[in-house]
């Protein structure tokens, strides 16, 4: 039953996709991961896209962990 949250959580979004679905801009993206409150994937490599995990956006939308609001 909680095979597709788990699919989910291997999925990332770029800065642009997250602001989206939060509504809100790339820069507050930014203040949102530089304040701890968005985990972020950051590529070792100089040039490379920023992440947001979709884990981290579903905690941050819900207030934490997101299996306590399941049913199971």
């Amino acid at each position: 039953m909680s095979a597709p949250l788990i699919e989910d959580d291997l999925r990332v979004f770029t800065k642009r996709e997250a602001a989206e679905r939060l509504k809100v801009s790339t820069s507050t993206i930014d203040r949102l991961i530089a304040r701890g409150e968005l985990r972020s994937v950051r590529p070792g490599r100089h040039g490379v896209v920023v992440t947001i995990p979709a884990r981290s956006l579903r905690d941050y939308i819900y207030g934490g962990d997101m299996l306590s609001l399941i049913h199971i």
